[in-house]
């Protein structure tokens, strides 16, 4: 069987390898990606076939010729798989084309909420009647259209990076993973926890993001921390983080850290990308406890209240690790992940 990956976006690549592990097994596999995730792709590139990297061209006639082209080319695989199906006019138009041709197309929806309220994903659904979520929660979505079918997996799979890095002994890592974003992530609570907490000489707040005073949120975080005098609790990067590095402060992470803002959306429609991370990791989450209804959450995290912070990183630092019985459930095996994919895929 012939089946094209594809993910048209800069963004989430790191759904890819977990379903390129998948399908390998039984199934010639290409990657049709965005030349931005080039350098990500290199570590498993030769557990594809192909890598294509999309020549992305502005301009209405340019756009409209490169999804005829696109249309053609997958035409000719028995199944395509797109990682982001949703969001962007390339795939859109390349969908409604491949309406033309028998190729079954597949999707992976990062915001369930297009299901029940988006035109353009209607559109899309005209081709894809299967998609895929990213956490069991997320299946409760009722779509507009009553053809489409749904089912869950988990991208929790990374290739096996082997950067070292040196963790002082002792030292109790929270690792806050991903861009720096006010909007998404509650870092004022964590800034007024840090400030009325005693010193604490081994917690380290890991701030795995490109921090630095070029954007305004990584200059208003810098500045939160200057003003309350808790640099000392703080590992930052200035820089890009480059994927083995990234993956090896998560592996020595004690707990996660998401710091996500109170939305209603991570509850109904979306999954963190830190949560995917720890449960990659089987690390234990440190949650507001916003999150306690999502299962996968309440089962493999510590939580605080909207007051309780200062003392929960205390009551942390001083377990260093633990002892709460974490990721049981058969759902955290490849096994089990792959079988369920799979099984979708050829439904």
């Amino acid at each position: 069987m012939k089946i094209a990956l594809v993910e048209l976006s800069e963004s989430h690549e790191e759904c890819l390898y977990s379903q390129v592990q998948f399908l390998s097994g039984g199934a010639s596999v290409d990657l049709y990606l965005h030349p931005r995730h080039k350098t990500q792709v290199a570590p498993y590139h030769h557990h594809c076939k192909e890598i294509f990297f999309i020549p992305i061209r502005f301009g209405f006639v340019k756009r409209i010729g490169l999804a005829f082209s696109l249309a053609k080319t997958l035409a000719g695989y028995d199944k395509v798989i797109f990682n982001t199906a949703s969001s962007s006019k390339l795939l859109r138009n390349t969908v409604l084309l491949l309406n033309f041709f028998t190729a079954e197309c597949i999707g992976v929806l990062h915001n369930t909420r297009k299901l029940e309220s988006s035109f353009t994903q209607w559109l899309i659904s005209s081709k894809i009647k299967k998609y895929f979520v990213l956490n069991d929660y997320l299946l409760k979505v009722v779509p507009k259209n009553k053809t489409i079918r749904l089912q869950s997996f988990y991208p929790i799979f990374f290739p096996p990076f082997s950067t070292p890095i040196e963790k002082p002994k002792g030292e109790i890592w929270l690792v806050v993973p991903g861009s720096i974003d006010f909007e998404r992530r509650d870092y004022t609570r964590l800034i007024t926890a840090l400030k009325t907490t005693p010193h604490n000489k081994i917690l380290k707040i890991v701030i795995l993001g490109r921090l630095n005073g070029a954007s305004k949120d990584g200059e208003k975080l810098l500045q939160q921390i200057s003003e309350n005098s808790i640099r000392h609790y703080f590992i930052t990067f200035q820089d890009f983080i480059p994927n083995e590095v990234f993956h090896a402060y998560i592996k020595n992470a004690d707990f996660i850290l998401p710091l996500l803002t109170l939305n209603d959306a991570y509850l109904t429609y979306k999954i963190s990308g830190s949560f995917n991370l720890a449960f990659a990791y089987k690390k234990p989450l440190c949650c507001h406890d916003f999150f306690t209804p999502i299962q996968d959450i309440s089962e493999n995290a510590f939580f605080y209240s909207a007051s309780s912070l200062p003392e929960v990183l205390q009551s942390l630092a001083k377990a260093k690790t633990s002892s709460k019985p974490l990721y049981e459930a058969p759902k955290w095996d490849f096994t089990f992940q792959s079988t369920r994919y799979l099984h979708f895929i050829n439904a």
